[in-house]
């Protein structure tokens, strides 16, 4: 799958099939692991957190480099 169809995908399938990600989210206090709903997609996690800009570049790309390392 290529970047967009993990950006448009719910964060708890994302988690589900990445389980490191759940560990980058709770690093920057983000509870998606926790919450019940998971209908968030992966692109819109950061904007509902209220989560500056800058810092947001870093936590995807961490995110992004789970899901390439783990897709190769």
């Amino acid at each position: 799958m290529n970047k967009e169809t993990y950006l448009n995908k719910g964060i708890k399938e994302i988690i589900i099939e990445f389980p490191k990600v759940k560990n980058i989210l709770e690093e920057y206090e983000i509870g998606c692991g926790k919450c019940a709903k998971g209908l968030c997609h992966l692109k819109d996690i950061l904007n509902n957190n209220e989560i500056n800009p800058e810092m947001e570049k870093k936590i995807m790309m961490k995110i992004m480099q789970i899901i390439a390392s783990d897709t190769i």
